[in-house]
């Protein structure tokens, strides 16, 4: 009689998502690593759309996690598409839509390849989306969010910062904001801190 043994059990390394990767962020979601989803509408959103500058119709919220502020946006008169990489934060963002009923739909999408929506948006929002894309991938965002853009459309901004003598990794720059010329036209920027990393919030109109 042949007898066969069990096949080796191979102990492969547990290694970990590239940072920034779509497994990442999901994982970041999954694991409720998520500082900067604080559960708060940011007061420059709320005010920006407290007047009757930005026209409503189709909005963007470009990477937006659980969804807090596409309800948001939905529940002022936008209809909404959410993008985000995280499928765990997008199925909790459906949800949240759907349970009060708000015109907030959600795709496992990259900012960077939005060709594939078939609308003309009014305004797009991206709090902290840019600024975590690699640097080589930002002129393609901005020609990406551009071509989906109603002339005169309004993209509100917020990003961490960096100053010429640091790394682009570690923020945005001036040039990285000189990216949107001349498509976009920079209407104002506040700047700040978050976290103790300067930071700044932007309106940029299309041209």
């Amino acid at each position: 009689m042949i007898q066969t043994s069990k096949p080796p059990i191979l102990a492969l390394p547990v290694t970990e998502p590239p940072a920034r990767s779509a497994e990442w962020w999901d994982e970041r979601y999954r694991s409720g690593d998520i500082p900067w989803d604080t559960g708060i509408v940011p007061p420059e959103v709320v005010d920006l759309l407290a007047g009757d500058q930005v026209q409503r119709g189709w909005a963007l919220d470009l990477g937006c996690g659980s969804g807090l502020s596409s309800r948001y946006l939905a529940s002022r008169g936008f209809r909404v598409v959410g993008l985000d990489l995280a499928l765990s934060a997008l199925v909790r963002a459906a949800e949240a839509a759907r349970t009060d009923a708000l015109p907030a739909f959600f795709c496992l999408a990259d900012v960077t390849r939005l060709r594939f929506l078939d609308i003309r948006a009014s305004f797009a929002l991206d709090v902290g989306c840019f600024h975590a894309l690699a640097p080589d991938r930002r002129s393609v965002y901005v020609a990406s969010l551009a071509a989906l853009l109603l002339p005169g459309a309004f993209c509100l901004l917020y990003a961490l910062t960096s100053s010429w003598e640091e790394e682009e990794s570690r923020g945005i720059g001036p040039a990285d904001i000189g990216r949107f010329a001349p498509e976009f036209v920079l209407r104002w920027a506040q700047h700040g801190q978050d976290r103790e990393r300067p930071s700044a919030w932007y309106l940029l109109q299309r041209s």
